[in-house]
């Protein structure tokens, strides 16, 4: 832990407060995003992501009272000496402990061994059938990786102290982001199975550390342009900078964290809920409609369903008043399984349901359009 944080117990919890990872609405944004860059195996983890995002915060909230906690959301990987010859540090903390000492390396936190610690704890959890403890570390995997993903988290000058920045870093992960939050938008991207995990985390932190100096930039440039660090202004300053490097970012947080616990999934079996597989075998079996995929997204989606017969069929969208927004499908259909694409561009924000209807059957479910 830092040197001041080792004097005395209360200086952690202020610090903790202090320094909240990305700020309670970025963690928010990446956690409950995720879901847009799942793919077609995990569909059942759709249902996690309202509880992912509700649970984004409870890593910072532990700080508190646990005294383990806060040295799992840095890493002050810049007073590595290898890191600063070379541009990367032993993976291995054994080892890399038998190098610098425990408490060196205790002292500029072990955020990457904690995402990885945490995957293990996924996949224990999933391995013994336990979905709500899964769900739980899985949110936590979520914070760790957005962490990663905030460049000042990954720096020794973390709060511009180095700098005369002082105070940089609740500006920018803070203040900033939860005036200009509406402003952040992204869609998912594909995902694949990782092969070498903690090659995979030591990327993105070496990667997201090439952004320590943008954040910095932004809150000098601000600071030269209004000449003031608190007012709107300076924060419009700093967002026009920042914003296209932030959302950047938190993209690919959001992107990595269905990456990993997709990863972690396929690792402990593709283990699923007994109500979950009886879901997807009745919907083979005949008349359905699927869980649209990725749910929540932006702006499109895809919907997949079941016509057991040839006859009339409809796929409405509905809004939340009942009124129909979307008529996808209105027409004579074959036997079969279908495909359709769902563009929701031209509408706001909000919960949508959708309708399959055909041979006197229907069906309806619910998405989420996020914007």
């Amino acid at each position: 832990m830092k040197d001041f944080k080792k004097k005395h117990l209360l200086l952690v919890v202020l610090a903790s407060l202090l320094f909240m990872g990305w700020g309670k609405d970025a963690h928010l944004i990446i956690n409950g995003r995720t879901g847009l860059s799942f793919n077609g195996e995990m569909s059942y983890f759709l249902g996690w992501v309202d509880s992912l995002a509700a649970h984004a915060s409870d890593a910072d909230y532990r700080k508190s009272w646990d005294p383990t906690e806060d040295i799992k959301h840095y890493i002050d990987i810049d007073n590595y000496p290898s890191f600063v010859a070379n541009g990367y540090i032993i993976q291995d903390i054994d080892s890399l402990k038998m190098i610098h000492g425990a408490w060196f390396v205790e002292n500029q936190g072990i955020l990457p061994w904690a995402i990885l610690w945490t995957m293990d704890s996924i996949k224990a959890a999933l391995g013994r059938g336990d979905f709500h403890r899964a769900m739980l570390h899985a949110a936590d995997l979520g914070h760790y990786v957005g962490d990663a993903s905030m460049p000042l988290h990954i720096t020794r000058n973390y709060n511009g102290q180095y700098t005369g920045q002082s105070g940089v870093h609740s500006r920018f992960e803070s203040s900033m982001i939860s005036r200009f939050k509406n402003e952040i938008l992204f869609e998912g991207d594909s995902i694949e199975y990782i092969e070498n995990k903690r090659d995979y985390v030591f990327s993105l932190l070496y990667e997201n550390y090439k952004y320590v100096d943008s954040v910095l930039k932004s809150d000098s440039l601000a600071k030269a342009i209004t000449g003031s660090t608190s007012n709107s202004a300076y924060y419009a300053a700093m967002w026009s900078y920042a914003k296209p490097f932030t959302v950047r970012l938190m993209k690919r947080a959001s992107n990595s964290l269905a990456e990993l616990l997709y990863t972690v999934w396929v690792d402990a079996g593709r283990p699923l809920p007994l109500t979950a597989i009886s879901s997807e075998l009745a919907e083979v079996k005949g008349f359905g409609l699927r869980q649209n995929y990725p749910n929540p997204f932006n702006p499109t989606t895809v919907i997949k369903y079941i016509i057991e017969m040839r006859g009339l069929v409809s796929l409405k969208i509905y809004d939340l008043s009942g009124r129909e927004v979307s008529e996808l499908i209105n027409k004579e259909m074959e036997e079969g399984e279908y495909t359709e694409k769902f563009n929701g561009s031209g509408l706001p924000s909000g919960v949508y349901f959708y309708q399959l209807e055909t041979a006197g059957k229907r069906e309806v479910r619910k998405m989420v359009l996020i914007k």
